[in-house]
């Protein structure tokens, strides 16, 4: 149902379409864009597939490492290869080698996987500052916290009043999609009901609470907005952006049209 209802097969007027695809391999590092991108039940399976673990056995995010946003990841599920660029210019790289399984909770959500041997955490661990553990997910899924697929109209971002402009002001949000041709929170008007984004079916269940991760620049982490006092003026249950399930896969392109079912 959903793969014929692509952008520019007849409709006419403004057209609610995916502008952008974010995916974090790496829990708590930098997004990478794709073009296109895999959606399946439990989510896209490259996204937050590896997290980190700190000495105490809890999961690392950008709460308490907001520079590990700069490190950004290329993820090859298929070599089984992640490669690591830092800011100062250098690039690590080696294939997955998992061997020791481990269990982590986060947000009263259970997380398993197994730890990835070699020097991709040791070059973390020395960026960061303390030791850190790489683990790869067991499966998709593992590693969202709140749903398989988050979404994100820019104009929405924009009327916030993030620093960011244009394409890049919903970044910070770091959602699975930013979508154009949507009304300043349209988004909330979806909630319990269903879209096709691209040839997957989307089923929107509830609006995403914001945390203190958004006061941090997307780029370098650094503390540069009052994100939360900021969004509160405009939105009293700090919400922005909308989360949903899955009802049935399918590719999704940069592009492709947002159709309510």
């Amino acid at each position: 149902m959903c793969g014929a209802l692509r952008l520019g097969s007849g409709q006419t007027g403004p057209v609610l379409s995916v502008a952008a695809i974010n995916v974090a391999p790496v829990k708590a590092l930098g997004l990478s864009r794709p073009d296109r991108i895999r959606l399946e039940r439990d989510g896209v399976p490259e996204d937050r597939r590896l997290f980190l673990l700190q000495a105490d056995g809890s999961v690392a995010t950008l709460r308490t490492h907001p520079r590990l946003t700069s490190v950004l990841p290329q993820l090859d599920l298929g070599a089984e290869k992640l490669s690591l660029a830092f800011p100062d210019g250098s690039v690590t790289g080696s294939v997955l080698q998992a061997d020791e399984p481990v269990t982590a909770e986060l947000f009263g959500k259970r997380r398993t996987g197994r730890v990835v041997a070699g020097g991709l955490a040791e070059a973390l661990s020395d960026f960061a500052g303390e030791a850190l553990r790489l683990v790869l997910a067991d499966r998709t899924g593992v590693g969202w916290d709140e749903g398989p697929a988050s979404l994100l109209a820019r104009a929405s971002a924009e009327r916030v009043g993030t620093p960011e402009t244009g394409d890049r002001s919903a970044r910070r949000y770091r959602m699975l999609f930013e979508l154009t041709g949507a009304e300043p929170f349209e988004e909330d008007s979806w909630i319990g009901r269903r879209l096709c984004v691209g040839e997957a079916l989307l089923g929107v269940t509830h609006a995403l609470g914001r945390c203190l991760v958004i006061n941090n620049d997307p780029d370098d982490g650094a503390k540069n907005w009052p994100g939360l006092r900021t969004l509160v003026e405009h939105r009293p249950d700090v919400t922005l952006g909308v989360i949903a399930d899955v009802l049935a896969p399918g590719d999704v392109r940069v592009g492709d049209a947002v159709t309510l079912v």
